[in-house]
């Protein structure tokens, strides 16, 4: 079996240490490790991490393969630092069989550069009529343990209430998307000063709020699972924090984008700033750094949208939602929360690999780097500043709002049990 010696890295932030890969597990860590037969990688300077785990990802296969497919969504991952991403279930055909999750589990494990977990619709084609097959999904051999109508909102309270109850059976959470759909009729971008001066419907913080606290509550009385898919507003962390102080059994994420950008965007009127959640203000952006670094939220997730190009090269009306994230998302979070001192390496660390793996049950991700564990890992050069172009994405498609914009940070290796999915920054 292959064995790779990472030499001299900072093994989460911290004092540099030669790290032996033989196989698919970590053999040694420390100083003066003998490389052998070994693959040498040196390491100096660069940041070693658990692989990085990703909680909410659109593959768009099966389906939308103009947009993504397992493989190119798969790359994206490994060449931005993931080792698992978990696959949201809007897809088409909709997610919500145990025929389709095994379908997309197989492709993951067939044509993957990472390991891909399906994520169950909650109910019947994201319709929110009627709950879709929640036990058949999790004793398929996808093994699904969490659930979404992530793209709508689960805003039927009894069929929320019923989802909660029966995921606890199994030990699922269902993830919600946060959005009561009669308060964002007609919305283009967040509402507030800026949506009123461009004549756009507004989408305010309450459609996301009012959600929040109905299913936190829902859940303390159920005594379930809830996870909140991308916070955007200061009001939604202090509904969270409060829950929290609790006792209630809440988790949240926020985005990458939404640690950095704001509807001040907007006013340049191109749709690669429309998103949902929008982006909201520079005080909801403090809130959610805050609130990342205290705990509050517990992990980035990259809501990775992508988009063919003429789904987004139009009119801002007609443009569709979302943003590419996986090759971005480390950086951006270097950028807002390391390099501000708000996150440490280790923090980076919890809130992207170790949380997402425990919140979504993903096995052997989200381990600590030490002898006999799992070999998925990420090296990290944070000494790297450069800008970004779409054009060399491994993503199929190019909808990202950092274009032109410089980030720090550069993945240069990902190994999956063992196995450099990047070597080099360059896709193995």
């Amino acid at each position: 079996m292959s064995k790779t010696l990472i030499r001299g890295a900072k093994v989460l932030g911290g004092a540099a240490q030669d790290v032996l890969i033989d196989g698919e597990t970590i053999a040694e860590v420390g100083t003066g490790v003998e490389a052998g037969d070994a693959t040498v990688v040196e390491a100096e300077g660069r940041i070693l991490l658990p692989g990085l785990v990703d909680l909410h990802t659109h593959l768009r296969e099966p389906g939308r393969e103009d947009s993504e497919t397992v493989l190119t969504g798969t790359r994206a991952a490994a060449s931005g630092g993931y080792t698992a991403v978990f696959a949201m279930a809007n897809t088409f055909p909709v997610a919500d069989t145990a025929g389709v999750v095994e379908q997309v589990w197989r492709l993951g494990r067939e044509h993957g550069y990472c390991d891909v977990q399906p994520i169950g619709a909650v109910t019947v084609g994201l319709e929110g009529k009627k709950l879709a097959e929640l036990g058949a999904m999790h004793d398929s051999a996808a093994a699904v343990t969490v659930f979404s109508d992530d793209g709508k909102c689960v805003d039927d309270a009894v069929i929320m209430r019923r989802a909660l109850e029966y995921v606890k059976a199994f030990g699922g959470v269902v993830a919600q998307h946060a959005q009561e759909p009669r308060l964002t009729e007609g919305a283009q971008m967040n509402e507030g000063v800026v949506s009123a001066e461009l004549g756009l419907g507004g989408w305010p913080a309450v459609a996301e709020e009012s959600i929040i606290a109905r299913d936190v509550l829902l859940a303390e009385h159920v005594g379930s699972r809830v996870h909140i898919c991308h916070l955007s507003t200061a009001g939604s962390v202090a509904i969270v924090r409060w829950a929290k102080s609790r006792g209630i059994d809440v988790t949240a994420e926020v985005t990458p984008h939404h640690l950095l950008l704001t509807d001040e965007l907007v006013r340049s009127y191109n749709p690669v700033y429309k998103v949902n959640p929008p982006l909201r203000t520079e005080r909801d952006v403090m809130a959610l750094r805050e609130a990342l670094a205290d705990g509050t939220i517990d992990i980035v997730a990259t809501d990775h949208a992508p988009h063919p190009h003429e789904d987004k090269d139009c009119e801002w009306a007609a443009a569709a939602m979302g943003m590419v994230g996986l090759e971005t998302a480390l950086s951006v979070v270097q950028h807002t929360m390391v390099d501000t001192g708000l996150l440490t390496w280790e923090g980076v660390a919890d809130r992207m690999s170790h949380k997402p793996a425990r919140i979504g049950r993903a096995e052997g991700h989200g381990r600590p780097v030490s002898a006999g564990e799992p070999a998925n890992l990420t090296l990290l050069d944070p000494a790297y500043r450069g800008t970004v172009d779409p054009a060399g994405f491994a993503s199929r498609s190019r909808n990202t709002p950092y274009e032109g914009r410089e980030l720090p940070g550069r993945v240069t290796h990902t190994f999956l049990r063992g196995r450099a999915t990047l070597m080099d920054g360059k896709l193995a």
